[in-house]
């Protein structure tokens, strides 16, 4: 990757560099493109997302197919009423909303800076600082938005401009807004939730809860023999066997908070089995089977529950998620429409650093995600 240095080279900014007089920067697709990577590079779930760099507004990506009803019959049985006529289409739109920030670059703190280091590295240094605060906020958005007032974000608020991906997989069913007509929807599952038994606690019990106990990602029966249920085996077995064929486990990875893995590799210390050993002392990066465990910090810890205690809203509790799905079925659209400019503004002894990027997201198949929600962990 070229650092900022080399991708404003063509504004001469190198030892004569003033940052006062830098020039507004509109640039070109290919600038923006090394920019565009720069920025989401700081981002965990920028390496399992497929970035659409986009040349307008908008972008439409469509999926095709036949639908439920068999293409084949017996020849004996085969007329015109089985001709297959009806095709199934679903279109996903990516429209991008403009997002703005500014840094301010005061006087005192430049000159201290030139002290030390050189004006081409105060520069590749303050860039980096911009784009890691700007990637962190993007991941956190990308992922908690949404646009319905469900977690009360304010209107200056950028987890209010688009539906993040936990939004479109929790309206993601049959009838729903983002529900897939090629594919299906998204599987969703309950840790908050057990099936009846002596074991459920008052309150979880659900006729249709697939858990024996809920709670943490590794929970063991108190009764013998003791039986532990991971609860990324049961997300592995609700992955449709389409997505899993030819190495398709390769392909995925479950997404979760660095807590729920730390939870996770106490039930393996606990076990005592090589294979627990092997990870829990880092000697093997987590993992569950085939699949790994990724994690990722900006991933909300502290989700409640609604009226029906199955939508996570932001605060108020100790809940959390985990994702699993192959790598680039999340998408993130950003346009190359990006604008870095300054504002000298003598009164405050500072110049103003002004950016402003075009930005969206959204998910391919939501049939291939299996989503776990309501899922405790220990603070």
């Amino acid at each position: 990757m070229k650092s900022t240095r080399d991708l404003l080279s063509r504004f001469k900014i190198g030892k004569s560099f003033n940052l006062i007089s830098m020039p507004t920067i509109e640039l070109s697709e290919e600038e923006a493109d090394r920019f565009i990577d720069y920025i989401v590079d700081e981002s965990v779930m920028k390496n399992y997302a497929r970035v659409e760099k986009m040349s307008r507004p908008q972008k439409n990506i469509r999926a095709i197919g036949f639908g439920d009803a068999r293409f084949l019959y017996p020849a004996d049985h085969f007329d015109e009423s089985k001709y297959k006529k009806q095709w199934t289409h679903n279109k996903i739109i990516l429209t991008t909303s403009k997002a703005r920030g500014a840094i301010a670059v005061f006087d005192d703190d430049l000159e201290d800076i030139r002290s030390i280091e050189s004006e081409d590295a105060f520069m590749d240094h303050l860039m980096r600082i911009v784009a890691k605060k700007i990637a962190n906020e993007l991941e956190e958005a990308y992922y908690i938005a949404e646009t319905h007032g469900l977690n009360g974000f304010a209107a200056d608020d950028i987890r209010s401009m688009w539906d993040g991906w936990r939004y479109i997989i929790n309206h993601s069913q049959s009838g729903q807004q983002y529900y897939n007509d090629v594919t299906g929807g998204a599987y969703i599952k309950d840790a908050c939730l057990c099936q009846s038994g002596a074991s459920c606690p008052s309150g979880k019990s659900d006729p249709d809860a697939e858990f024996s106990f809920p709670g943490l990602i590794a929970e063991q029966d108190t009764n013998p023999p003791y039986n532990w249920e991971f609860k990324y085996h049961l997300m592995l077995k609700n992955m449709p066997s389409k997505y899993k064929a030819n190495n398709g486990l390769a392909n995925m990875s479950f997404l979760n908070s660095d807590l729920v893995t730390q939870d996770y590799l106490e039930a393996l210390s606990q076990r005592g089995t090589a294979l627990g050993d092997a990870i829990f002392t880092g000697k093997m990066p987590p993992a569950y089977g085939r699949v790994p465990i990724v994690d990722v910090p900006l991933m909300p810890t502290n989700l409640g529950q609604d009226a029906d205690g199955t939508y996570g809203l932001l605060g108020g509790g100790n809940y959390t998620d985990v994702l699993l799905t192959p790598k680039n079925n999340l998408i993130i659209g950003i346009q190359r429409d990006i604008k870095i400019e300054t504002q000298r503004v003598p009164a405050d002894e500072a110049t103003y650093v002004f950016y402003s990027l075009r930005t969206t997201v959204s998910i391919e198949n939501v049939n291939a995600v299996v989503f776990l929600r309501c899922l405790e962990h220990r603070c």
